[in-house]
């Protein structure tokens, strides 16, 4: 019976060592942060553990054993089998939530640009809103739309559209902040969604998109230089509006921009002048 107990740590061991490969993954799939840091304490800890593990096996061997050494080696055994279960089980988990992440990110983002989709647009406008009239901050958007895009589709084909699209896009990236979201709305139209921000500024933004876009001309495959130029409408929340009238309203302003000819920006007027008008 004198070799049991040094059996039973060495099992121990061996599931301990056998729970590493969980925690190397886990680690591989998390960014730098606390969570990361707190994972590589726990590996560090199961190293010492199997040190500690080592240890008493070694002190066992070659001398009597006790029941209580038996009881203590069965109880190192289950709790290396334990660590084994949980760090396992934690992979699994990881392995979900990364492919559920995943999945969520494939349904909100539009996969010719990678900017989200109106899908993600109507949960985004909604919570902004709501924070706008908590906070009594602004809240604008800009309603973005590709002038003659037709007859780029139909003079040059769709793939030549689509580097055309995700042109823009980049070009609208370029200039947001960190806090607005950018958004492909349909075919060749953006919005985009700028929290803490006046109707004013938000029009300073969309005239340095108009000026980006008419300073950057796009080359295409065959060396033909390609001017893309777009009408914005800009609009501020106003409290009371739903999420529709206010995205009509940007909308109705995009449409003022286009009759007025194009490749420029027109700010729609508030709801009580609007309605005067």
């Amino acid at each position: 019976m004198a070799w049991l107990s040094p059996f039973m740590i060495l099992i121990g061991m061996a599931l301990l060592a056998a729970a590493l490969p969980s925690i190397s993954a886990i680690l591989g799939k998390l960014g730098e942060g606390s969570l990361r840091t707190a994972w590589r304490y726990l590996r560090a800890m199961i190293m010492l553990f199997l040190a500690g593990y080592a240890g008493f096996a070694f002190l066992l061997l070659g001398a009597p054993v006790t029941a209580a050494e038996l009881i203590v080696s069965a109880i190192l055994m289950a709790g290396g089998a334990f660590v084994l279960i949980v760090a396992r089980l934690s992979h699994l988990t990881t392995n979900d939530i990364v492919r559920i992440a995943a999945l969520e990110r494939d349904v909100m983002r539009d996969p010719l640009t990678g900017v989200f989709n109106r899908r993600y647009l109507d949960a985004k406008l909604d919570e902004e809103t709501s924070r706008s009239r908590r906070s009594g901050q602004p809240l604008s958007t800009l309603v973005i739309d590709l002038d003659h895009f037709k007859h780029i589709n139909d003079t040059y084909g769709h793939p030549i559209g689509d580097q055309v699209i995700r042109h823009v896009c980049a070009l609208i990236a370029g200039q947001i902040r960190t806090v607005d979201t950018v958004v492909r709305y349909g075919g060749e139209e953006f919005v985009v969604v700028a929290p803490d921000s006046t109707v004013e500024a938000a029009a300073a933004l969309g005239n340095r998109m108009i000026g980006s876009l008419n300073e950057r001309i796009l080359t295409l495959p065959d060396g033909t230089s390609l001017s893309v130029t777009a009408s914005i409408g800009a609009a501020q929340y106003e409290p009371g509006e739903t999420c529709l009238d206010f995205l009509a309203r940007a909308d109705g302003a995009l449409y003022e921009a286009k009759r007025g000819g194009r490749n420029r920006l027109h700010m729609a007027l508030p709801r009580q002048l609007a309605v005067a008008v």
